[in-house]
């Protein structure tokens, strides 16, 4: 029960800790008053708050729109790509802000106290926010971020690729200092605070190895070639070997934050559907739109009154009565946020060698496991024309299969439509950016706009073209120059 509370505790802190606008000197220093917590105590709050915040704010009402796994019905300003500002300042603020800098403290207190677990753990989850931040916006504070207490309110930013050699090295460090004998030592309490695997360090030594994956993969990307990297850790057992080692948090207390918005008792219940970029990919080659050759849309989305599923066009008002729902089989009360799946790792294989077939076809199968289905289930979508491999169309199958296995996690589907290209988007109907482009990013905080103007104006150098708009591209983002859609 302690656990459930705590976790409570975290949603309510980012939730009033990021309500106002704060005074710029208090960006780099962390609203809840870390000082006399505990450093596994800070963890708890770090993961609430992280998952709510990727799930619900950068990702429901924003990156779920733009990679169209879900369409707005009423508040335009996201899915007709003119973001509110609001909406992009709170996920830095909510972030960098606030986790980031937790984690900071946390790491130290650990260090202070002798607790290697923890202080591993920390740096873990700094690197999964860094991550995040770098992929949405570009160059982003990362050496000197979150040391508002050592004075440093102004912090440099760092180009995406150093940002992003400093997570593998932070990763590289959590894993040396994890001691899985020592995980539930009664000082550490990481049963009771470690809210995704409860002390299992065996586990967060996988997952550590799985994000560094992504990272090389995104780094891939932007022409820096970390192949051997990418095989030799494919190969080995410092990743995820079965859906039993991924990381996820299970909403209990508060219930899933996007099931706090679409419950049928939420007022906001009808501000989303689902687009109909996914029901018409998923439904393949099937004539009837009750039965979808990929069964995973029965668990994304819901059928409207005469049982077919229906999406919406991303950009166009309405949909509320005709358009089907969000799934409520996906998005329950307890259902949880995914830092990192195992079917995800088998789709990082699968684009390592894009003629393997049995890499293809294992990756989706496991995403079938993890929504609730079964290897027949997948076996049978298989067999559709639509999804049957070929080694001459293989890297589109999976990139297009990756960005399905992605539905609820938009963040990391936006991220990997930029470095895969798939599926080719057409971009939404009266969209407000130039020709229509779908958003490449999201711009940076409006008090670093304000108050830590010289320093972003190096970091925004880091953007193609170097704009703090939308339709910048940051450093990865360089194989495919042109729009999906337009092309």
């Amino acid at each position: 029960m302690k656990k459930i509370i705590i976790y409570g505790l975290g949603v309510l802190l980012i939730s009033s800790s990021v309500s106002c606008k704060k005074r710029f000197d208090e960006m780099n220093v962390s609203p809840n008053n870390p000082a006399d917590a505990p450093a596994q105590m800070l963890l708890s709050n770090v993961i609430a708050s992280t998952a709510y915040r990727l799930q619900l704010s950068a990702g429901l009402v924003m990156t779920d729109l733009w990679v169209q796994h879900a369409k707005a019905t009423t508040y335009m300003d996201e899915d007709k790509y003119n973001p509110r500002n609001d909406r992009m300042d709170i996920v830095w603020s909510s972030l960098y802000a606030t986790a980031f800098e937790d984690c900071i403290q946390a790491q130290n207190k650990a260090e202070e106290n002798s607790q290697p677990n923890v202080q591993a753990i920390a740096l873990v989850l700094k690197g999964y926010i860094g991550y995040n931040l770098t992929m949405l916006m570009g160059d982003v504070p990362y050496a000197e971020a979150g040391l508002g207490n050592d004075g440093i309110i102004t912090p440099v930013y760092d180009p995406q690729l150093t940002v992003l050699n400093s997570i593998v090295a932070d990763l590289d460090k959590a894993i040396s200092l994890m001691d899985p004998a020592t995980g539930s030592s009664s000082i550490d309490e990481l049963p009771k605070y470690d809210l995704i695997y409860g002390g299992d360090m065996d586990k967060w030594k996988k997952f550590a190895g799985s994000l560094k994956l992504r990272i090389y993969l995104t780094m891939n990307s932007g022409g820096v070639n970390k192949t051997a990297e990418i095989n030799t850790l494919l190969s080995s057992a410092d990743i995820f070997q079965s859906n039993a080692d991924e990381a996820k948090l299970t909403f209990v207390s508060s219930g899933n934050p996007v099931y706090q918005w679409i419950n049928p008792s939420s007022a906001r219940r009808s501000d989303f559907r689902v687009s109909s970029s996914l029901v018409n990919y998923m439904m393949g080659s099937s004539v009837d739109s009750t039965l979808p050759a990929d069964k995973r849309l029965t668990i994304f989305a819901d059928p409207i009154d005469d049982g077919k599923y229906v999406g919406g066009t991303n950009g166009q008002t309405g949909g509320i009565a005709t358009n089907s729902t969000l799934g409520s089989n996906y998005y329950s009360y307890s259902s949880p946020y995914y830092f990192m799946s195992y079917s995800e790792v088998l789709f990082i294989k699968a684009e390592m060698d894009t003629t393997n077939q049995a890499n293809y076809e294992a990756a989706v199968t496991e995403s079938f496991i993890q929504n609730g289905l079964t290897g027949a289930d997948a076996t049978a979508m298989l067999a559709d024309p639509k999804f049957t491999f070929s080694a001459a169309k293989g890297g589109k199958l999976i990139g297009e299969q990756k960005w399905v296995s992605l539905f609820g996690q938009g963040v990391e589907a936006y991220n990997s439509w930029r470095r895969s290209g798939y599926p080719r988007l057409a971009p939404a109907a009266n969209a407000a950016t130039t020709n229509g482009y779908v958003p490449r990013r999201v711009s940076y905080n409006t008090d670093e706009k304000n108050l830590n103007t010289a320093n972003l104006a190096v970091g925004v150098q880091g953007l193609t073209p170097s704009s703090d708009v939308i339709t910048s591209k940051v450093w990865f983002d360089r194989l495919h120059p042109n729009n999906f859609g337009n092309q």
